[in-house]
């Protein structure tokens, strides 16, 4: 089992199941990787790192996201980022 990405898999279904707002799953989750220490192999690296990029470019700004569509995720789209991640790490843990 990879504590690290049983770590962020236990964060992201915190956050599927309504335990935490958006803006508390993306100031987690962004907090969480940008401090993270351990050593990742490239296929724990590829999946945090994407989601990493799916919570950054969301944002509870309407306008925001009106000027910048192609980049920025409203809630229902980062939900479904973050669960098909969740799918992902959950066929890779035992």
């Amino acid at each position: 089992m990879t504590s690290i990405l049983e770590s962020y898999w236990q964060l992201m279904l915190q956050y599927l199941d309504g335990k935490m707002s958006t803006e508390g799953f993306q100031d987690a989750f962004i907090g969480r990787f940008k401090k993270e220490k351990r050593a990742m192999n490239e296929t724990e690296y590829a999946l945090l790192d994407e989601l990493f990029g799916d919570a950054d470019a969301w944002s509870g700004d309407p306008v925001l996201r009106a000027e910048m569509p192609d980049f920025y995720l409203d809630e229902a789209a980062l939900r479904k980022q973050v669960a098909s991640a969740a799918e992902r790490i959950g066929k890779l843990l035992p």
